[in-house]
């Protein structure tokens, strides 16, 4: 009985010796932090072996991405994995491990295709997508049908009207959105320029964005602020959660946010609770919508032990397996990469936008695809920024961003 006891005890310290410790980056918007470490307990029933510590990244994800770049860059074995925002693979694509040959094993042929091509760099695939996003008009539908609108603007003009006449009666601001100087800025920016008939690049590559429709997509944002009225001059200092706050307070009859904002307006705390629509942004004045695409993927430190790098993969198919997804869609109100995953009655009934507004997620259009972006983001931010503020004036800033993009990308 004494032998046992003691090659039970070896048996089980060799075991803690071998067990797997990881890392593993992740934001803390919303419930999203909250949600990661309900899903990490049970991935650590399915696998007692190994240990995830989460490291918190900021909410920006323009500091997000200058933390990785120091990690890169001083060659860090953590973290192990790393959340990425969608624009990122093919920027970071030499420091994160090649899944390539891993795509059957994460069953990459049931995700949306979009979400596939945006973390495959030059025929290789670097992360696997966990969750996508595109940016959504929510509204108050109980101020709406109190001022007699029967559904959700459809126009920015619309939107404009509908926002003066609510604010100004109920004594709120009309409308809130991301106007500070960080990545958000430019999502928030593409989608009027698109929806105004613009564009940064062409299908060529080309820059297009010195137009007369860029010029009147910026000088409507500016005209939200200072003429219309129906921003807050202090938009120019809010992010995705400073907006939702303000929202969810009461304070605001339309935001622009994403997915994640539906489940924390609609919780039990939220004094809006289920006083809340979501629609696709409005059009412009060509008739068209427009939602830039947005959502994280999960790769692989390339600079990780063998040993690391697998239990990284197991929780990466994990975190991404069909029932994980829904999961987080339901409890974070992030979107699925999983197709299936759209067609679960469970979906469809804590989250009815996301399968309604599927269209909307389907067809979000990229930020621009090219090596550099994240200069050709700084740029963007720059001038949009101080547009916003008026430092310049939207005919300058669209005239400076041409200028600078053109010098970056060698045109």
């Amino acid at each position: 009985m004494k032998k046992y006891f003691v090659l039970l005890l070896a048996v089980l310290l060799v075991g803690g010796l071998f067990a797997v410790k990881i890392t593993m980056t992740s934001g803390g918007v919303g419930k999203e932090l909250e949600v990661l470490k309900k899903q990490l307990e049970m991935f650590h029933q399915q696998y007692p072996d190994i240990e995830v510590e989460i490291i918190p990244m900021p909410d920006s994800s323009t500091e997000r991405h200058d933390l990785y770049v120091t990690y890169f860059a001083a060659g860090e074995t953590d973290p192990d994995v790393l959340m990425l925002d969608v624009i990122w693979p093919a920027e970071f694509a030499p420091f994160l491990e090649d899944l390539t040959a891993d795509k059957d094993y994460f069953e990459l042929g049931e995700f949306l295709p979009g979400t596939v091509m945006s973390v495959t760099v030059n025929g290789r695939i670097v992360a696997v997508p966990w969750f996508t996003d595109a940016g959504l008009l929510y509204y108050r539908k109980d101020l709406l049908e109190k001022y007699g609108y029967d559904h959700a603007p459809r126009t920015w003009d619309e939107l404009v009207e509908m926002a003066k006449k609510i604010s100004q009666a109920e004594g709120i601001h009309g409308f809130v959105w991301q106007g500070a100087r960080y990545e958000g800025l430019v999502c928030d920016f593409l989608e009027y320029l698109w929806s105004f008939g613009g564009d940064v690049l062409d299908e060529s590559g080309k820059v297009v964005i010195d137009s007369p429709e860029a010029v009147a997509a910026l000088q409507f944002m500016v005209d939200l602020i200072y003429k219309h009225k129906v921003t807050p001059e202090g938009v120019t200092t809010y992010m995705e959660e400073d907006a939702r706050r303000i929202f969810q307070n009461g304070e605001a009859v339309f935001m622009r946010n994403w997915p994640y904002a539906w489940s924390l307006v609609n919780s039990d705390e939220s004094p809006i609770k289920g006083k809340v629509g979501v629609a696709p942004l409005p059009m412009g004045p060509g008739g068209r919508r427009a939602a830039t695409l947005g959502g994280w993927v999960l790769g692989i430190n390339k600079f990780s032990s063998p040993e690391e790098k697998e239990a990284a993969k197991k929780l990466i198919k994990f975190l991404t397996s069909y029932d994980q997804q829904l999961y987080k869609a339901i409890n974070a109100g992030q979107n699925p990469t999983r197709k299936a995953v759209y067609k679960d009655p469970k979906l469809k009934e804590a989250a009815p936008f996301m399968v309604e507004l599927l269209e909307v997620f389907i067809n979000a259009l990229p930020r621009p695809r090219v090596a550099n972006y994240t200069e050709v983001s700084d740029v963007i931010q720059r001038y949009v920024h101080a547009a916003l503020t008026r430092q310049t004036t939207p005919e300058d800033a669209i005239k400076n961003i041409a200028k600078e993009l053109k010098f970056l990308l060698g045109q």
